[in-house]
């Protein structure tokens, strides 16, 4: 497999990732748990994470030769 479908494999494993965060987070805070707090904090630092880690992805795809 070459650079660029590898890069562009990480960033649809990514953007799947942060969609499930993201839906998750939503979820979360229309329950409104108290007991979730941890969780719904955990998730939103992994919905950070994901989406620097997509900027990256993004640039090194973007520097590839074409």
């Amino acid at each position: 497999m070459d650079d660029r479908a590898t890069l562009t494999q990480a960033r649809s494993m990514l953007l799947l990732l942060l969609a499930t965060c993201k839906e998750s987070q939503t979820a979360l805070q229309a329950a409104a748990n108290a007991l979730d707090t941890d969780l719904t904090t955990d998730i939103g630092a992994m919905i950070e994470r994901t989406e620097r880690e997509l900027e990256a992805l993004q640039a090194k795809i973007a520097a590839l030769p074409a």
